[in-house]
């Protein structure tokens, strides 16, 4: 009976460390420049050099509304990836932030914040080796990102 219960036992836990999930930590997934992608003509926009593609249609059309002249004429997006793994999407004439997490054959959306009440003119992403943060540029205008808003710095662009 013992070698019954003990071959049982046995069995049960090694049938439940194989079910453990396996983690590999830490991971880094950032991004250290962004990535300025053209949006051809079927709302696609690629960035080779980091393997992702997607299609960014339903982005112009929540930022802009869907038959809007700015939505069909955005010929760029910006993209950066942090070190958790989410996206920040931004483009000229953006007034939000758009952050997206991976997800399953598809980019899932995280957040989103107001960053300016105009349009932005000319945004771009940085990162600050320094700080080690995730920044965006508009104007004279700096802020430090992360997946739940944006934060002013004092000073703004230099």
């Amino acid at each position: 009976m013992k070698k019954i219960l003990s071959t049982i036992l046995l069995g049960i836990a090694l049938f439940v460390s194989g079910c453990a999930s396996l983690k590999l930590e830490p991971a880094d997934f950032s991004w250290f420049a962004e990535e300025i992608l053209d949006v051809d003509a079927s709302g696609m926009v690629s960035a080779r050099q980091f393997s992702v593609a997607f299609n960014v249609k339903t982005l112009l059309a929540k930022e802009f509304a869907t038959d809007s002249m700015d939505a069909k004429n955005t010929k760029e997006v910006r993209l950066i990836r942090d070190k958790a793994g989410f996206y920040y999407i931004v483009a000229k004439k953006f007034k939000n932030v758009y952050v997206f997490a991976s997800s399953d054959a598809s980019l899932k959306l995280e957040n989103t914040f107001v960053l300016s009440q105009t349009e932005m003119k000319d945004p771009k992403f940085n990162y600050n080796t320094k700080t080690k943060t995730y920044e965006l540029w508009n104007d004279n205008d700096k802020y430090t990102l992360s997946k739940t808003g944006a934060v002013p710095i004092q000073g703004g662009v230099k």
